[in-house]
């Protein structure tokens, strides 16, 4: 009893100590006793002599860290004087790192980012199932931290990186680590070295900002472009490119074969007479240079497409059905050797007629040929329509002058550019490739080649990683077409480059030329997207009175069918639009000019103007609406001396989460269009590039660690969109989700309760960041692998998943399986084999049996895909299955 009273008594002085000895620290940065250790919230004056901050105050929340999503361990034993040691909570724990790591005994804004950091270390850990991080978790760690904030008890993906002086300049790894050792802590932060540290954090830095660590310390800045907004700057250009592409090729080629420069200024009087006296010569050249080319480029025009499988009576929702038509084209205009269009349209035709897709092909290659030309003759074009079309184009330059049209000219290349880089996903040095360097054979691949017959290659350098070695990198057959399209249209120069006109003395200026072209359409976006436009005018003629009006009434009705209004889907369609043209007001703030003498100042100006109340009303709004308050106090105190840092911090603070596009920001888009390829809107033109490529086609890519970097950030992007878009949908008639996983989500919010947008946010943010471990793309359903699963999974092994071997007789009934209208397709693709198994009539029962259980399995999924229509879209399917069904089981029967 005495040795019990005798430990209590310890442990009490310990305590006892370890407040008094953390109150004495807390004193050097806060001598006058603003705060104590035992609060969760520290409100302490700016540490400084400084009279402009002598009212400023940094608060520190520690209540955070009571969290369980900051709880990576129950306690933590520390050192805290020679020979006294105590067990801390995670709470205690912080606030006691965040003293010892005060070694300047001050306090500023920066105290408050350093606490940031450290919820981000604990989350980490905590997430990972880790009380240490270790080296072979550094790298992950970083670019997580360069990519998402914690908020609210979760990570949120940012609009652009941090600020390496508020994020990371304070928080060193290595300092924590040195404080650790000192005080005997275990784990947390172990023993790294300075080196593998700071490699570490720059391959984090190429590979999500696309900038060395240097750099990113000398005040570089990435803005980040999530799918969900670059879905729509993609589909924007490329359908610039295919609205232009034809006849700006026949404009260009003809005006070149005429004489005129596009670069050097010319006679004026000359440009002129080409549009007045020699028009007639200049339209029958364009004519003729159009009608060359415009059947086979429109053949793979998106628009076109649709109309053609349409006609032929395919079914558009299958990912083949596109890859097939255009297979056809390419043997019909590009290359009729590779394979005999006759055996690709055999080949496919016996596949889809024998798994009673819910519809046959019985045309053949002739009648496909006569819906072809129906389609696309009337493209052509005869001297009256070219000189009416021409003109369209000359008020389009708005002056006749070469600038203006060699400008149309690089806006048309920029459109291609920019669909390129998204369907790719490359880095920007490595487009400096010329035509010579695409490759094609026949896919010899049994699994796929009957949907894709073709392969395409660039055989080029890569010159980060690879230096001259030249690489075999696989592409889509519609990316091969645009090459092909771009090559033409710039092949006059002959500088060598397949994508642009552009001459350099150094190759290795591609990578920035090509930069410049992604960004060239980015502000006028917002302004000219369609669907944008689309929702303008619904707006519009929604609170105007059209009762008299005939043409506006259908027009309405028409744009009410195409967008819902109260729908989550195009509310938040609304709310981009909006921050988009805001985005693109502040930009033009950034980049206004003032002419002062001899001088042309920017920002700098801008600053002055507003300290002295002399800022239009506008320019206005937009500083104090994104500068913080501080910044602003800043600014009207020392405007006068404002250096060039400063402003440049301004700067960054008035961008921060406005976005932008750069090639290595549509790679982020790459990766989550990869991942996300059978799963909803991706984007009409990323959709018809990415949704037939298996996982062979992008493994290649994620050899590379910068590539493998991004792909994580884009798999914790997609959890969350995953998620969501279920829990949103929760309550909606139409919901088009089926499998396991979407019953544990149905599950979770009957079992949790929720009823307000808040609590289904943190339900949300509760199954991504705590429950979500991994993702995996299959073309059957997605994966989702969660805590607490792993030996109920139909792959595992030994209690482990081996999710290499899916196929849809494990993941269609799998605890983890998630299901979707874009499964549809590749189920029907998948379980073939399993289908035709059931229906071989000399196949014996225990063959088949494994076969029926796949079948049944396939029947369940799509059943339950379909239940909330009126009518489901599958159901000849459906009855195909139920048919296959049957007949297995009668065999059994009759043996």
């Amino acid at each position: 009893m005495k040795n019990l009273v005798s430990s209590v008594s310890y442990i009490n002085n310990s305590k006892s100590r370890f407040l008094e000895h953390c109150n004495d620290m807390l004193r050097l940065i806060d001598p006058n006793g603003h705060a104590s250790f035992e609060s969760h919230k520290w409100v302490i004056p700016f540490s400084s002599n400084n009279t402009k901050v002598e009212n400023w105050y940094a608060t520190l929340y520690f209540e955070d860290f009571n969290n369980e999503t900051l709880n990576f361990k129950s306690s933590i034993r520390i050192e805290f004087e020679v020979e006294e040691f105590i067990n801390l909570k995670i709470i205690d724990f912080a606030k006691w790192l965040f003293l010892q790591q005060r070694h300047n005994n001050s306090v500023d804004y920066a105290g408050v980012w350093y606490l940031q950091m450290l919820k981000v270390l604990f989350a980490f850990l905590r997430e990972n199932n880790i009380d240490s991080l270790d080296e072979t978790k550094i790298e992950d760690f970083f670019s997580l931290a360069l990519t998402h904030d914690f908020i609210d008890g979760t990570f949120v993906r940012r609009l652009s990186s941090p600020a390496y002086a508020s994020r990371f300049k304070m928080f060193n790894l290595l300092s924590i680590t040195r404080t650790l050792r000192l005080h005997g802590v275990e784990g947390v932060v172990p023993n790294i070295q300075e080196d593998d540290i700071n490699k570490a954090f720059n391959t984090a830095c190429l590979a999500q900002i696309d900038m060395t660590l240097a750099d990113y310390k000398k005040g570089g800045t990435f803005d980040f472009l999530t799918l969900d907004v670059g879905k729509h700057y993609v589909d924007y250009c490329a359908s610039f490119f295919e609205q232009h592409i034809v006849f700006a090729t026949a404009l260009r080629s003809a005006v070149i074969e005429l004489g005129f420069d596009l670069v050097e200024n010319g006679n004026q009087y000359k440009w002129d007479a080409l549009f007045s006296e020699n028009k007639e010569q200049l339209c029958n050249l364009i004519a003729n240079k159009y009608n060359q080319i415009v059947v086979k480029y429109h053949a793979f025009n998106i628009y076109k497409l649709n109309q053609i499988i349409s006609e032929l009576k395919l079914d558009e929702t299958r990912f083949d059905s596109y890859e097939f038509v255009r297979s056809l084209m390419y043997a019909r205009f590009y290359d009729g050797q590779l394979k005999k269009r006759e055996h690709i349209l055999s080949e496919y035709a016996a596949c889809i007629n024998s798994d009673n897709a819910g519809f046959r092909i019985d045309f053949t290659l002739q009648d496909f040929d006569d819906y072809c030309d129906d389609a696309l003759s009337e493209q052509i074009l005869n001297l009256e329509k070219t000189k009416v079309l021409l003109d369209e184009y000359l008020d389009l330059f708005r002056d006749r002058t070469n600038a203006k049209m060699g400008s149309f000219f690089r806006d048309v290349e920029a459109a291609g550019v920019t669909a390129l880089v998204a369907y790719t996903g490359w880095r920007a040095s490595e487009y400096g490739f010329p035509e010579s360097s695409l490759k094609s054979t026949v896919n010899k691949d049994i699994s796929d080649a009957v949907y894709s017959p073709f392969r395409f290659y660039i055989k080029w350098i890569s010159p980060k990683t690879n230096g001259e070695t030249l690489l075999e990198r696989e592409i889509t057959l519609s990316t091969a077409i645009l090459i092909r399209q771009l090559s033409v249209f710039t092949e006059e120069n002959d500088n060598g480059f397949a994508l642009t006109s552009a001459k350099f003395g150094d190759t290795t200026l591609i990578g920035s030329h090509v930069r410049g072209m992604v960004a060239r359409h980015w502000v006028r976006f917002p302004e000219k997207y369609e669907t944008f436009l689309d929702l303008d005018e619904l707006e519009l003629l929604t609170v105007k009175d059209t009762d008299g009006n005939l043409v506006e009434l259908k027009r309405r009705q028409y744009l009410t069918d195409k967008y819902d209004l109260n729908s989550p889907v195009v509310e938040g369609l609304i709310e981009l639009r909006d921050k988009l043209r805001k985005d693109n007001q502040v930009l033009q703030l950034i980049a206004r000019s003032y002419k002062i003498g001899q001088k042309h100042l920017r920002v700098a100006e801008t600053i002055r103007l507003y300290a002295n109340g002399e800022l239009d009303e506008i320019a206005v709004e937009i500083l104090e609406s994104r500068l913080s308050q501080e910044t602003l106090e800043y600014i009207k105190i020392n405007h006068v001396n404002i250096s060039d840092s400063d402003t440049r911090a301004i700067i960054d603070e008035i961008k921060e989460g406005i976005f932008n596009a750069t090639p290595h920001a549509l790679r982020h888009v790459w990766a989550e269009a990869v991942l996300r390829r059978y799963k909803g809107d991706i984007g009409k033109f990323i959709r018809a590039n990415f949704k037939h490529i298996d996982d062979r086609f992008f493994m290649a890519y994620l050899k590379g660690k910068e590539a493998k970097a991004i792909m994580q950030v884009a798999k914790r992007t997609t959890i969350n969109h995953i998620v969501r878009s279920r829990i949103q949908s929760i309550n909606e008639e139409r919901r088009h989700y089926a499998g396991m996983f979407d019953r544990f989500i149905n599950k979770a919010v009957a079992i949790t309760k929720v009823n307000t947008l808040e609590e289904y946010e943190k339900l949300a943010n509760m199954v991504s960041n705590n429950r979500i471990i991994d993702i995996k793309v299959n073309p059957w359903n997605t994966c989702v692998l969660r805590k607490g699963t792993f030996a109920n999974a139909k792959c595992s092994e030994g209690g482990i998943p081996q999710r290499h071997k899916a196929e849809p007789k494990f993941c269609l009934g799998c605890i983890n399986g998630d299901f979707e209208e874009g499964n549809y397709n590749g189920t029907v693709v998948y379980v073939k084999p399993d289908v035709e198994a059931c229906r071989n009539p000399n196949l014996p029962m225990f063959i088949k049996r494994s076969h029926l259980v796949t079948v049944r399995l396939a029947l369940k999924r799509i059943q339950e895909l379909g239940k909330n229509y009126d009518e489901s879209p599958y159901q000849k399917y459906i009855d195909f299955l139920n048919e296959t069904i049957e007949m297995a089981v009668s065999s059994e029967e009759v043996s």
